[in-house]
């Protein structure tokens, strides 16, 4: 079970302030309060709070300057931060998102609404984190995993690193920690007891994108029972003979090489076994209308991007369905099994028990919202859902919740545009209502649909993430060819843009009207 979430509140108006917190406070939050920038910064490097909501315009330190020293912070390089804002002015919203916030909530804000903002980031942070935690899954082995050695350099201790059965990397103080927590394949964390005052064990504990154990080496037994309520679980005495000390470090080793071996042996054993499979490749004709899917799992591993092509049976319509699932403690590319198989049987039960014409893209995610909401477990799950309904004689209908937004090519006018249809979280609240956008294809217009594995990846020459307008820019290449081919557009963004491999799931559709 998560801790209880701790928001940071900035604003130099008390009433603001108070008012965000009984929000928060209402949603079991816990709460810290901070009338300027730079009070706030000072609670930010004492410790970790799982989301920051700051005013823009305030004295001393502003909300500009304060997400911009956040962001340099290790830490909170992927804590939410939200603006309150009265401004509505486009160049300075883009100025705030370009500093490093994640969004923005106009004054006077609607209580409701800046709740399910407060809830649903929240809820992204933690299921990140889970998400983080379970690539640790990937290359379990001994050339993989890391021991960190936490140290001074002024210690008389010296660790003998060639004896140990793993890599070691020796850090001298916190900032050095935390950019190692990046690497997302620590097994041990372990800490000289001369050295116990230059790091936080609370704070690398919050911190952590991993649960690893932390092993204190230390000089007696006072200073285990001192340790002992900072969640410092095992400890090796630094007095024992150096043939015991080693052998009892690398048992702690061994360990955990076996629970991580197991975990991930059970996993692939469930998914060998699961009855859903994804085709990596599909196509379909339609009507006018061709249908093409790419998918690919990270590391050829069933992964958390998903897809579904269902027909009615008057087979006069086809439902198409793009997801990406973050799981918890499972990994998403296990727990998107069950997941699939739970909205696969909500969606035939709608194609068989509605007719056809009265059939819509936003009734079905509504319906999948209402029951996702009732259930707790698959509440715990977060996730992207794009429903894409194709009629023979009718507009298609698009609704999303929380999914990137499709480009659509014009062939006419070889013009490019980026849908605005976008919808809350599954999940987050009972109500929310989500709305379609009908559209009407020429021929050789294309629809593109595509996962954010195609756009947080890295151009392995210049080392610079790509984009939505990496995309954009080979479908204005490609796109007025009325035969595209999707594997030709993949092979030229990857050709265009130096893309080495794809460290995510990747998915993307493309539907063409002939």
């Amino acid at each position: 079970m998560h801790r209880q979430p701790h928001i940071l509140i900035v604003d130099d108006d008390g009433f603001i302030r108070d008012s965000v917190k009984r929000i928060a406070q209402q949603l079991g939050y816990k709460t810290t309060l901070a009338e300027n920038g730079r009070i706030a910064l000072e609670y930010a490097q004492e410790e970790i709070f799982d989301l920051i909501i700051s005013d823009l315009y305030m004295p001393k330190m502003d909300g500009n300057e304060l997400v911009k020293n956040i962001r340099t912070m290790p830490e909170y390089k992927n804590i939410p931060f939200l603006f309150l804002s009265g401004t509505n002015e486009r160049k300075t919203w883009i100025k705030n998102l370009t500093a490093g916030a994640d969004d923005f909530i106009t004054k006077p804000y609607d209580k409701k609404i800046l709740a399910l903002k407060l809830k649903s980031y929240i809820k992204k942070h933690f299921l990140r984190k889970e998400l983080l935690k379970s690539n640790m899954e990937y290359n379990i082995n001994l050339r993989e995993g890391l021991i960190i050695f936490c140290t001074t350099k002024n210690s008389d201790f010296q660790l003998q690193t060639e004896l140990l059965y793993a890599k070691v990397k020796t850090v001298y103080n916190s900032n050095e920690l935390f950019e190692i927590n990046e690497n997302l394949k620590i097994w041990l964390l372990l800490i000289d007891s001369n050295a116990i005052n230059e790091f936080d064990i609370n704070k690398i504990k919050l911190s952590s994108n991993l649960e690893f154990s932390i092993v204190l080496l230390a000089n007696n037994n006072n200073e285990i029972e001192t340790q002992i309520d900072n969640g410092i679980g095992n400890f090796v005495s630094k007095s024992l003979p150096e043939k015991l000390f080693y052998h009892q470090v690398n048992t702690l080793i061994a360990r955990e090489i076996e629970v991580k071996n197991k975990y991930i042996n059970a996993i692939k054993l469930a998914v060998d076994n699961s009855p859903i499979r994804f085709e990596s490749k599909a196509k379909q004709s339609f009507g006018n209308y061709q249908i093409s899917i790419i998918h690919e799992p990270f590391e050829h591993i069933p992964g958390g991007d998903f897809y579904e092509i269902l027909s009615n049976p008057e087979n006069d319509l086809k439902i198409i369905i793009l997801g990406d699932v973050m799981g918890k403690k499972w990994g998403a590319w296990f727990f998107v099994n069950a997941y699939l198989a739970y909205i696969r049987s909500a969606i035939r039960f709608l194609l068989n028990n509605t007719p056809s014409s009265e059939l819509t893209a936003s009734e079905i995610i509504e319906h999948l919202n209402k029951q996702i909401s009732h259930d707790l477990q698959i509440a715990e799950v977060f996730t992207t859902l794009s429903i894409i309904i194709i009629h023979k004689e009718k507009p298609i209908s698009i609704a999303t919740a929380g999914a990137m937004k499709p480009l659509i090519y014009k062939y006419k006018d070889q013009s490019i545009s980026q849908l605005n249809i976008t919808g809350m979280l599954l999940g987050i609240s009972e109500d929310s209502k989500y709305h379609q956008l009908e559209l009407e294809l020429e021929p050789f217009d294309k629809l593109l649909f595509f996962s954010d594995g195609y756009t947080e990846t890295y151009n392995s020459k210049t080392n610079e993430m790509l984009s939505t307008d990496s995309v954009i820019e080979v479908l204005q290449k490609l796109g007025n060819n009325k035969k595209l081919d999707i594997t030709q557009f993949e092979e030229t963004y990857i050709n265009d843009f130096n893309i080495s491999y794809f460290d995510d799931d990747r998915t993307m559709l493309l539907i063409t009207k002939e």
